[in-house]
C-alpha cells in the first residue's frame, strides 16, 4: 500500500510537471516567434470622445440614439471604456475569471477577480482512480486548478454563469449562457450595443491542439482541455478585426483577424457570456 500511495504520488506529480511544462514550452515558443501568430492590432484610446461618440462616429451613425441605430447594417463598433486586467501579474490561469470582472465591472458591479475567485468560483481538481488514470470534475462544472498559478487549467461557461448569477443576485442585470452564438449576431445583438462579451478562444488565436483528458468523476465521459484555451473580452469589430480585452495583452484593445478568431472560437465550442440588463 505504502508504494502503491508512492507511485500514485508520482503520477500526480508527473501530471503536474506536464502541465507546467506545456505552459513553459508554449511562452517560450511564443516569445521566440517560431509558433504562428494571429495578426494583431493594437489600438490608442481616443483622449477626448466619449466611449458613444467615438462607437458611433466608427459606425457613421453619429447623432442617432441608441433606440434608432440600424443594427443589422453596422460594419464596425467600438467600446472605448472596458475595463482591462493583464492576467499575468496575479492570475496565470486566470482568464476566465479575470474576463468575468471586466465586464462586470463595465456593468457597474463593484468586484475584485480575488473576490470572484474566492467567494464565487467554483473551483476543483484532478486525483487518480485505482487504476491510475486521472478523473476529476467536468469542465461544466468547476474551474480546475487554482487561477493563481501556472498549474491551473480552466473552465467553460457555464460555471462562470453560475458565478456571475450568484453575484447580480438582487440586480437588474443578469448573465446570460450566448454559447453557440455566432460571432457577427455577438457583434450586432451586444457589441452594437454597448454590451460586452466575454468569449472563449485560444491564447493569441493560435492553432493549437495539445490537449489533457480526464474522466469525469460524476457522469464517466471523458474531459478534454485545450492547453492554450483562452478567455477575452470582445468590445468591437470592423471588416478587418475583432476588438478585445484581452487579459494576454497589456494592451488595453487588441485586435485579431477575423478568419483566426472565428476559428480559434469554433475550436471552444463558441462559447460565449454576458452580463446584461434583464429581459
Amino acid at each position: 500500500m505504502k508504494r502503491s500511495r508512492k507511485n500514485s504520488r508520482r503520477r500526480l506529480k508527473n501530471c503536474a510537471c506536464a502541465l507546467l511544462t506545456a505552459g513553459a514550452c508554449w511562452n517560450y515558443l511564443a516569445s521566440c516567434g517560431v509558433t504562428e501568430r494571429a495578426e494583431v492590432t493594437r489600438i490608442v484610446l481616443p483622449k477626448e470622445e466619449t466611449a458613444r461618440e467615438a462607437g458611433a462616429a466608427a459606425a457613421g451613425q453619429e447623432g442617432l440614439e441608441n433606440a434608432a441605430l440600424p443594427v443589422p447594417g453596422i460594419l464596425s463598433w467600438m467600446i472605448w471604456d472596458v475595463p482591462h486586467i493583464y492576467q499575468y501579474d496575479s492570475y496565470p490561469t486566470g482568464c476566465e475569471s479575470v474576463s468575468a470582472v471586466c465586464a462586470l465591472r463595465y456593468s457597474g458591479v463593484d468586484i475584485t477577480v480575488d473576490d470572484f475567485i474566492d467567494q464565487y468560483l467554483v473551483k476543483g481538481s484532478l486525483g487518480e482512480t485505482k487504476e491510475g488514470a486521472l478523473t476529476g470534475p467536468s469542465l461544466d462544472d468547476a474551474f480546475i486548478g487554482d487561477p493563481r498559478t501556472v498549474h491551473g487549467c480552466g473552465c467553460n461557461a457555464p460555471v462562470i454563469v453560475r458565478a456571475a448569477e450568484r453575484i447580480l443576485e438582487g440586480t437588474e442585470l443578469e448573465a446570460r449562457n450566448l454559447t453557440g452564438t455566432g460571432l457577427e449576431t455577438l457583434c450586432r445583438e451586444y457589441v452594437s450595443r454597448d454590451i460586452p462579451v466575454v468569449i472563449w478562444a485560444t491564447i493569441r488565436m493560435q492553432a493549437w491542439t495539445n490537449t489533457i483528458t480526464w474522466t469525469d468523476e460524476v457522469k464517466g465521459d471523458t474531459v478534454t482541455f485545450y492547453t492554450a484555451e483562452h478567455c477575452l473580452v470582445l468590445i468591437g469589430f470592423d471588416e478587418e478585426n475583432y476588438y478585445f480585452s484581452d487579459p494576454d495583452s497589456e494592451s488595453e484593445i487588441t485586435g485579431y483577424d477575423r478568419e483566426s478568431v472565428e476559428e480559434a472560437y469554433a475550436k471552444l465550442g463558441k462559447q460565449a457570456v454576458a452580463v446584461a440588463p434583464e429581459e
